[in-house]
């Protein structure tokens, strides 16, 4: 991947538009203080991360301070060109309340870029405090590279994981299910005590309830008890039993009994001959009411509701219905189609009336646009002749002598000539100013005469044909008739209902007290056949309710004997179920007891093989510490620490004190990397910031971020440093600028510097410049105008041949 350009507007310190190219193995950026090279490379980081992390540790609120001030946002877009030619670009757009966009990098490369390729210049006089840093919580960073790169946190996992495995006490809180085995086990060997109590007690029960269940049972009823084979069916038997059946039964015959006297008592009644009678006779009356009613005002009644009912095809009213029930029905249909065809002739009659008010209108506007093509083309005559007029006299009158006549126009009018001329050409205008008024005075009124033609068709369509029309209004008057008709015969019709209502209920109570005669009979037949159930004697010769009262005779006593012997069998079925209970109860403690020996077994053995687990884990971690102190002293004193002194001997080569990470003396011990010295003929020094020039301190922490950069894998192959030389002197440059080279042309990194001083920029500049064919130097340098505005300029330095060295 490659850096192609960069393009920022608005962006902290940058005031207006920047666009540069970062086309280069190495990009060097120089401006004075506050023109905006640490905008520029924050910039960079923000196009391909999304964020700027070497702001958030001095201000966490950074984010509403990147637009530039008094700007509603600024805007970075980074272009990137990978490996097989495809663009990304990181377009993001910066505000007060947070940044939208998507960055050119993913979450872990950004994390990549953020710790090990970018380097800004806040950081590089913190950075080894920054990576000695912990709270004793948490690792440092540095700490957090090393187990990173060596892979320790695995090993550490493995370690902190199986740690609780050393103690039993310990594995409480992780393992709450090896205490819970332990405490199980213990609880149910408890448990197992309690059941064997609780066995021998049930059993000393069974044995006394069985013993008092045969002797009551050989009491009350013996041959139950010579057929009984287990106690235990003694429930099932007694609950089949048919006592509480054929109670049921009894008190369903009582009730037909109750029923049967009853109605006896009825049809016997006296009373009831004189009563039929009566009851003829007023059903009678009834019907000889109802049919005088039909003769004289019925058929009418009936006629006016069948032509109502024709006048709506789709209206289906059974002549078996009420009188009021069948006129309301059709009632509300007329009323509904009277508004409807109401409705209908009120639109008619609009709409003639909007016709005439149409076309009315239609006249006078036609009228007014022929008077205004009249003056149109009166106007248009004169303007015409008056156009003429200028364009002949305007040029050749110089005096009061006419160019036409050749004539003094002093003869005809004291007027000078040109001023005559002049008024007609005042003239001239105000007919020009009218004509322009006439013309949009006929367009609007042909607009209006437009609309108005299109209303008329509209209104027009709208009108009922004469044929129609009439047919509306014949259909409205038979309706408005047919209404009036049922509204007056509305008391007929109630009258007719009544008469039908009375002359069905009379008839109705003769029928019922001519039946009663016949139920006698039936009630008769009914009595013996349920004698003949209940297996109670009938004479031939004996009445219904004779028979009856010793049907209920007999009912009284078998429920009595029923009773008692229910009695007897619930009193045994209490012993037999708690009798029967007690069985159950000695069974599930023996399938309790059997279960539970099982459990002890399964967490005996569950506790077994969690002992040979922990025992396993305690070898691991020991296996597992001996070999991370290793890895450990093998990967820093053969790479971290060979890497790190070999950029700094580059860099300083005068400094007796070497910087190197300390290595953890005993391998048990966590590992937690720190900072430390070594001189260079032997012996430790302490902490680089304690022992280091503050120059050299500088190029210890550039060369711990180069080697830390340079230890990993590189999942980018960019550097961007801000301004590392400000500390350094002529030595430390020249290394510098050896390394800067070596790390672009050899180890294929695209390199992006800011420098401060002038002379550091030039001399690098010469330094870096392209040493073959191919090779390219890209400078930017930013600046500030009068006005404060942000200027850039950057160029491309190519390969040059020395002609020089060349002749």
């Amino acid at each position: 991947m490659r850096l192609k350009s960069l393009y920022m507007k608005d962006f902290r310190s940058v005031d207006g538009e920047v666009l540069v190219s970062l086309d280069a193995p190495i990009v060097l950026v120089h401006g004075p203080n506050g023109a905006g090279k640490t905008s520029l490379l924050s910039a960079i980081e923000m196009g391909l991360t999304g964020a700027v992390p070497s702001l958030s540790r001095a201000e966490p609120d950074y984010l509403a301070y990147l637009p530039h001030k008094d700007r509603p946002f600024g805007q970075v877009r980074v272009d990137v060109e990978t490996a097989n030619g495809d663009r990304l670009v990181g377009d993001m757009r910066v505000t007060a309340e947070g940044v939208v966009g998507t960055p050119v990098l993913g979450p872990r490369q950004a994390s990549f870029f953020s710790e090990r390729s970018y380097l800004a210049q806040s950081t590089l006089g913190r950075l080894l405090e920054i990576y000695q840093h912990s709270d004793k919580k948490t690792d440092s960073p540095l700490t957090r590279f090393v187990k990173e790169l060596l892979g320790l946190d695995r090993m550490e996992a493995i370690i902190a994981g199986l740690h609780s495995a050393g103690n039993i006490s310990r594995l409480r809180n992780p393992v709450p299910s090896y205490d819970e085995t332990r405490v199980a086990i213990a609880e149910k060997e408890k448990a197992l005590i309690e059941l064997d109590k609780r066995e021998v007690f049930l059993k000393t029960s069974v044995e006394t309830l069985e013993a008092e269940v045969r002797e009551i049972l050989a009491r009350v009823d013996p041959a139950m008890l010579v057929s009984l084979s287990e106690i235990s069916e003694l429930p099932a038997r007694f609950q089949s039993s048919r006592e509480e059946d054929d109670l049921m039964e009894l008190a369903r015959s009582r009730r037909e009994v109750a029923v049967l006297e009853e109605a006896w008592n009825k049809a016997s009644n006296p009373s009831g001959a004189g009563e039929r009678v009566l009851l003829e006779a007023v059903a009678v009356e009834a019907r000889k009411a109802l049919d005088e009613w039909i003769r004289t005002r019925g058929q009418d009644v009936e006629a006016l509701l069948q032509q109502a009912g024709g006048l709506f095809a789709d209206l289906a009213v059974s002549g078996e219905s009420g009188f009021v029930w069948r006129g309301n029905s059709i009632n509300s249909r007329v009323g509904a189609d009277v508004q409807r065809i109401e409705g209908i002739l009120n639109f008619h009659e609009d709409a003639i009336r909007i016709r005439v008010e149409t076309s009315r209108e239609i006249e006078e506007a036609r009228t007014r646009v022929a008077r205004l093509e009249e003056q149109m083309g009166e106007a248009a005559d004169a303007n015409e002749a008056l156009a003429r007029t200028l364009f002949e006299l305007s040029t050749h009158i110089h005096d009061d002598h006419c160019p036409v006549c050749d004539r003094n126009f002093n003869e005809v009018s004291p007027t000078p000539l040109s001023a005559y001329v002049a008024s007609k050409v005042s003239d001239m205008f105000e007919h020009a100013g009218r004509l322009q008024s006439i013309s949009r005075d006929r367009t609007n009124t042909n607009s209006a005469v437009a609309q108005l033609e299109r209303r008329l068709l509209e209104v027009e369509a709208n009108i009922l044909p004469d044929e129609e029309l009439t047919g509306l209004k014949m259909r409205l008057a038979d309706l408005t008739d047919i209404g009036q008709q049922l509204e007056a015969g509305a008391f007929d019709m109630q009258k007719g209902d009544e008469l039908r209502k009375a002359a069905a209920a009379s008839a109705q109570n003769a029928a019922a007290l001519q039946n009663a005669d016949q139920s006698r009979e039936v009630l008769r037949r009914e009595a013996v056949a349920l004698a003949d159930r209940l297996e109670v004697p009938s004479e031939p010769l004996e009445s219904a309710g004779e028979l009856l009262q010793r049907m209920r005779l007999s009912i009284d006593s078998r429920e009595r004997a029923l009773n008692q012997r229910l009695d007897e069998r619930r009193t045994i079925l209490k012993k037999a179920v708690l009798l029967s209970t007690s069985i159950e109860a000695l069974s599930a403690v023996g399938n309790e007891r059997k279960q539970l020996m099982i459990d002890v077994d399964k967490l005996r053995r569950k506790r077994a093989e969690a002992d040979g687990i922990i025992e396993a884990a305690k070898d691991l971690v020991r296996k597992t510490r001996e070999a991370r102190g290793r890895v450990v002293r093998k990967v820093f004193n053969d790479e971290l620490n060979a890497l790190w002194r070999d950029l700094f001997v580059r860099l300083a080569p005068d400094e007796p004190f070497i910087p190197a990470f300390a290595i953890p003396e005993a391998a048990a011990g966590d590992i937690e990397a720190i900072l430390e010295t070594h001189h260079r003929h032997g012996g430790k020094g302490g902490n680089p910031r304690a022992m280091l020039s503050a120059g050299n301190l500088n190029t210890a922490a550039l060369t711990l971020f180069l080697a830390l950069h340079l230890s990993v894998e590189a999942q980018l192959p960019w550097l961007v440093i801000d301004d590392p030389v400000q500390s350094m002197d002529e030595v430390h440059i020249a290394q510098f600028a050896a390394l800067i080279r070596m790390l672009s042309k050899q180890m294929n990194r695209q390199i992006v510097l800011a420098v401060h001083e002038r002379s550091l920029f030039d001399y690098l500049s010469l330094e870096l410049s392209p040493a073959f064919p191919g090779d390219r130097l890209n400078v930017i340098e930013l600046g500030r105008n009068s006005t404060g505005q942000t200027t850039f300029r950057w160029d491309a330095k190519h390969y040059e041949t020395d002609r020089a060295i060349a002749a």
